[in-house]
Protein backbone atom coordinates (compact mmCIF):
# COMPACT_ATOMS: atom_id res chain seq x y z
CA UNK A 1 0.00 0.00 0.00
CA UNK A 2 0.73 3.66 -0.25
CA UNK A 3 0.85 5.01 3.31
CA UNK A 4 1.38 8.89 4.71
CA UNK A 5 3.01 9.37 8.21
CA UNK A 6 1.91 11.50 10.13
CA UNK A 7 1.77 12.53 14.08
CA UNK A 8 1.88 15.21 16.57
CA UNK A 9 5.34 14.53 17.92
CA UNK A 10 7.07 15.86 15.13
CA UNK A 11 8.48 14.64 12.16
CA UNK A 12 12.05 13.39 13.96
CA UNK A 13 9.78 11.54 16.79
CA UNK A 14 10.87 8.10 17.78
CA UNK A 15 7.28 6.87 16.97
CA UNK A 16 6.67 8.09 13.68
CA UNK A 17 10.25 6.43 12.85
CA UNK A 18 9.48 3.52 14.54
CA UNK A 19 6.55 3.14 11.92
CA UNK A 20 8.54 4.51 8.96
CA UNK A 21 10.85 1.27 9.31
CA UNK A 22 8.41 -1.24 10.11
CA UNK A 23 5.93 -0.56 7.24
CA UNK A 24 8.23 -0.12 5.21
CA UNK A 25 9.93 -3.67 6.20
CA UNK A 26 6.35 -4.89 5.59
CA UNK A 27 6.84 -4.00 2.04
CA UNK A 28 4.29 -0.48 1.94
CA UNK A 29 5.93 2.34 0.10
CA UNK A 30 5.54 5.27 2.80
CA UNK A 31 5.89 9.09 2.31
CA UNK A 32 6.08 10.68 6.02
CA UNK A 33 4.56 14.64 6.38
CA UNK A 34 3.98 15.51 9.90
CA UNK A 35 5.04 19.12 11.63
CA UNK A 36 8.51 20.03 12.23
CA UNK A 37 8.36 20.36 15.90
CA UNK A 38 5.74 18.97 18.60
CA UNK A 39 1.99 20.02 18.27
CA UNK A 40 1.30 17.50 20.58
CA UNK A 41 -3.04 18.35 22.05
CA UNK A 42 -3.72 20.08 19.15
CA UNK A 43 -6.64 18.59 18.24
CA UNK A 44 -8.28 19.10 15.00
CA UNK A 45 -6.96 22.65 14.54
CA UNK A 46 -5.56 23.81 11.31
CA UNK A 47 -3.53 27.28 10.12
CA UNK A 48 -5.79 30.05 8.83
CA UNK A 49 -4.56 33.44 7.70
CA UNK A 50 -1.26 32.51 7.27
CA UNK A 51 1.33 30.31 5.07
CA UNK A 52 2.73 26.84 5.99
CA UNK A 53 6.17 26.45 4.92
CA UNK A 54 6.85 22.94 3.90
CA UNK A 55 10.52 21.14 4.11
CA UNK A 56 11.69 18.57 2.43
CA UNK A 57 13.50 16.38 5.10
CA UNK A 58 15.74 13.32 4.17
CA UNK A 59 14.40 10.22 6.71
CA UNK A 60 16.87 7.78 7.86
CA UNK A 61 15.67 5.24 5.58
CA UNK A 62 16.84 7.76 2.68
CA UNK A 63 13.43 8.49 1.47
CA UNK A 64 11.84 11.96 1.41
CA UNK A 65 9.59 13.29 3.99
CA UNK A 66 8.11 16.63 4.28
CA UNK A 67 8.25 18.99 7.81
CA UNK A 68 5.32 21.31 7.86
CA UNK A 69 5.11 24.43 10.15
CA UNK A 70 1.38 23.50 10.81
CA UNK A 71 -0.42 21.24 12.81
CA UNK A 72 -1.03 17.42 12.34
CA UNK A 73 -4.83 17.98 10.92
CA UNK A 74 -2.60 20.65 8.57
CA UNK A 75 0.15 17.73 7.79
CA UNK A 76 -1.63 15.20 6.81
CA UNK A 77 -3.84 17.69 3.86
CA UNK A 78 -0.49 18.64 2.96
CA UNK A 79 0.85 15.36 2.46
CA UNK A 80 -2.55 14.29 1.01
CA UNK A 81 -2.58 17.41 -1.37
CA UNK A 82 1.22 17.14 -2.72
CA UNK A 83 0.53 13.51 -4.09
CA UNK A 84 -3.21 14.06 -4.84
CA UNK A 85 -2.43 12.33 -8.39
CA UNK A 86 -1.19 9.44 -7.06
CA UNK A 87 -3.50 9.13 -4.00
CA UNK A 88 -2.45 7.08 -0.92
CA UNK A 89 -4.23 3.92 0.39
CA UNK A 90 -3.61 4.82 3.95
CA UNK A 91 -2.73 7.38 6.16
CA UNK A 92 -1.22 6.37 9.58
CA UNK A 93 -0.89 8.87 11.98
CA UNK A 94 1.26 7.97 15.06
CA UNK A 95 3.07 6.21 16.66
CA UNK A 96 2.10 8.72 19.46
CA UNK A 97 4.32 9.12 22.50
CA UNK A 98 1.38 8.61 24.77
CA UNK A 99 -1.75 7.20 25.05
CA UNK A 100 -4.90 8.56 23.37
CA UNK A 101 -7.95 7.49 24.45
CA UNK A 102 -11.23 7.71 26.16
CA UNK A 103 -12.69 11.53 26.01
CA UNK A 104 -9.02 12.34 25.28
CA UNK A 105 -9.51 11.76 21.92
CA UNK A 106 -11.04 14.87 21.50
CA UNK A 107 -7.73 16.63 22.46
CA UNK A 108 -5.46 14.51 20.50
CA UNK A 109 -3.57 15.57 17.28
CA UNK A 110 -2.44 12.23 16.59
CA UNK A 111 -6.35 10.95 16.08
CA UNK A 112 -7.09 14.38 14.24
CA UNK A 113 -4.56 13.25 11.70
CA UNK A 114 -6.23 10.44 10.87
CA UNK A 115 -9.33 11.92 11.08
CA UNK A 116 -7.98 14.42 8.21
CA UNK A 117 -7.49 11.42 6.06
CA UNK A 118 -11.06 9.91 6.66
CA UNK A 119 -12.56 13.77 5.94
CA UNK A 120 -10.33 13.20 2.37
CA UNK A 121 -12.29 9.67 1.87
CA UNK A 122 -8.90 7.73 2.61
CA UNK A 123 -9.00 4.88 5.37
CA UNK A 124 -6.88 5.66 8.41
CA UNK A 125 -5.16 4.73 11.81
CA UNK A 126 -4.00 6.51 14.63
CA UNK A 127 -1.26 4.77 16.70
CA UNK A 128 -0.93 5.13 20.46
CA UNK A 129 1.80 3.87 23.09
CA UNK A 130 1.89 4.16 27.05
CA UNK A 131 3.96 6.94 28.20
CA UNK A 132 6.57 4.50 30.24
CA UNK A 133 9.94 4.41 29.52
CA UNK A 134 11.99 2.29 28.20
CA UNK A 135 9.67 1.14 25.11
CA UNK A 136 9.99 -1.83 23.53
CA UNK A 137 10.05 -0.32 20.26
CA UNK A 138 10.63 -3.31 17.98
CA UNK A 139 7.52 -4.86 19.27
CA UNK A 140 5.58 -1.55 18.55
CA UNK A 141 6.46 -1.63 15.08
CA UNK A 142 5.56 -5.16 14.92
CA UNK A 143 2.32 -4.71 16.03
CA UNK A 144 1.62 -1.34 14.00
CA UNK A 145 2.80 -3.46 10.90
CA UNK A 146 0.80 -6.04 12.15
CA UNK A 147 -2.45 -3.49 12.39
CA UNK A 148 -2.25 -1.67 8.98
CA UNK A 149 -1.61 -5.53 7.02
CA UNK A 150 -4.75 -7.48 8.61
CA UNK A 151 -6.86 -3.24 8.36
CA UNK A 152 -7.84 -4.08 4.89
CA UNK A 153 -9.97 -6.84 6.12
CA UNK A 154 -11.75 -4.91 9.18
CA UNK A 155 -14.42 -3.62 6.13
CA UNK A 156 -14.01 -0.08 8.23
CA UNK A 157 -16.25 2.36 6.03
CA UNK A 158 -14.94 5.28 4.72
CA UNK A 159 -15.21 8.04 7.05
CA UNK A 160 -14.48 6.39 10.26
CA UNK A 161 -10.68 5.74 11.29
CA UNK A 162 -9.77 2.67 13.71
CA UNK A 163 -7.54 4.13 17.15
CA UNK A 164 -5.22 1.62 18.05
CA UNK A 165 -3.90 2.18 21.38
CA UNK A 166 -0.81 -0.01 22.63
CA UNK A 167 -0.27 -0.78 26.40
CA UNK A 168 3.40 -0.18 27.85
CA UNK A 169 3.19 -3.92 29.24
CA UNK A 170 1.73 -6.66 26.94
CA UNK A 171 0.22 -9.37 28.46
CA UNK A 172 -1.78 -10.84 25.57
CA UNK A 173 -1.09 -10.91 22.01
CA UNK A 174 -5.13 -10.31 21.49
CA UNK A 175 -6.20 -7.34 19.72
CA UNK A 176 -9.51 -5.85 21.79
CA UNK A 177 -12.31 -4.26 19.62
CA UNK A 178 -13.85 -1.76 22.39
CA UNK A 179 -15.54 1.46 23.07
CA UNK A 180 -13.47 4.77 24.10
CA UNK A 181 -14.22 5.43 27.81
CA UNK A 182 -16.82 8.55 27.42
CA UNK A 183 -15.73 10.18 30.94
CA UNK A 184 -13.34 12.94 31.03
CA UNK A 185 -9.95 11.73 33.10
CA UNK A 186 -9.86 13.24 36.38
CA UNK A 187 -7.69 16.10 36.33
CA UNK A 188 -6.16 18.62 39.25
CA UNK A 189 -5.43 22.69 37.99
CA UNK A 190 -2.90 24.11 40.46
CA UNK A 191 -2.87 27.33 40.54
CA UNK A 192 -0.48 29.64 41.49
CA UNK A 193 -1.10 33.59 42.20
CA UNK A 194 1.38 36.26 41.32
CA UNK A 195 1.24 39.57 42.81
CA UNK A 196 0.25 41.47 40.06
CA UNK A 197 -3.08 39.26 40.00
CA UNK A 198 -2.11 37.28 36.97
CA UNK A 199 -2.16 33.48 37.73
CA UNK A 200 -0.14 30.36 36.76
CA UNK A 201 -2.28 27.56 35.91
CA UNK A 202 -1.16 23.83 35.92
CA UNK A 203 -3.01 21.08 34.66
CA UNK A 204 -2.02 17.56 36.34
CA UNK A 205 -3.21 13.99 35.67
CA UNK A 206 -2.49 10.52 35.48
CA UNK A 207 -0.41 8.95 32.69
CA UNK A 208 -2.57 6.28 32.15
CA UNK A 209 -6.28 7.53 33.14
CA UNK A 210 -8.00 6.66 36.38
CA UNK A 211 -10.44 3.79 35.55
CA UNK A 212 -14.40 4.53 35.18
CA UNK A 213 -15.65 3.01 33.35
CA UNK A 214 -15.33 -1.22 32.60
CA UNK A 215 -14.98 -2.81 29.55
CA UNK A 216 -13.57 -0.02 27.41
CA UNK A 217 -10.19 0.87 26.13
CA UNK A 218 -9.18 2.40 29.36
CA UNK A 219 -10.23 -0.74 31.02
CA UNK A 220 -8.43 -3.35 28.70
CA UNK A 221 -5.34 -1.08 28.37
CA UNK A 222 -4.90 -1.60 31.91
CA UNK A 223 -5.38 -5.66 31.14
CA UNK A 224 -2.66 -5.27 28.64
CA UNK A 225 -4.27 -5.64 26.01
CA UNK A 226 -4.14 -3.47 22.53
CA UNK A 227 -6.97 -2.32 22.06
CA UNK A 228 -8.82 -0.52 18.93
CA UNK A 229 -11.37 1.80 18.64
CA UNK A 230 -13.49 2.76 15.39
CA UNK A 231 -13.61 6.71 15.62
CA UNK A 232 -15.60 8.88 13.75
CA UNK A 233 -15.91 12.86 13.73
CA UNK A 234 -18.04 14.80 15.51
CA UNK A 235 -21.43 15.12 14.32
CA UNK A 236 -25.01 14.89 14.83
CA UNK A 237 -26.55 13.79 17.22
CA UNK A 238 -28.91 11.51 16.18
CA UNK A 239 -30.77 10.38 19.57
CA UNK A 240 -31.87 14.51 19.68
CA UNK A 241 -32.02 14.71 16.19
CA UNK A 242 -35.26 12.58 15.92
CA UNK A 243 -37.25 14.08 18.26
CA UNK A 244 -37.45 17.25 16.03
CA UNK A 245 -37.30 14.84 12.31
CA UNK A 246 -41.04 15.41 11.64
CA UNK A 247 -40.95 18.84 11.55
CA UNK A 248 -37.65 19.85 11.59
CA UNK A 249 -38.37 22.57 13.55
CA UNK A 250 -38.56 22.96 17.34
CA UNK A 251 -42.02 22.33 18.91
Amino acid sequence: MRILLTNDDGINARGLLTALEALTKAGHEVTACAPDRERSASSHSVTLRKPILVTPTKMPDGSTGYATSGTPGDSARVGIELFREKPFDLVVSGVNNDLNVGFDVNYSGTVAGALEGAANKIPAIAFSVQKLEPYDWNGVGKIAADVVGKFPSYGIPVGVILNVNIPHRLLSEEYVWVVSQTEAAPETLDVAKNPDGTMVVTRQREAVPELLEDNTDVDHLRRGFVTLTPLGPVGTNREVLLRFAKTGRET
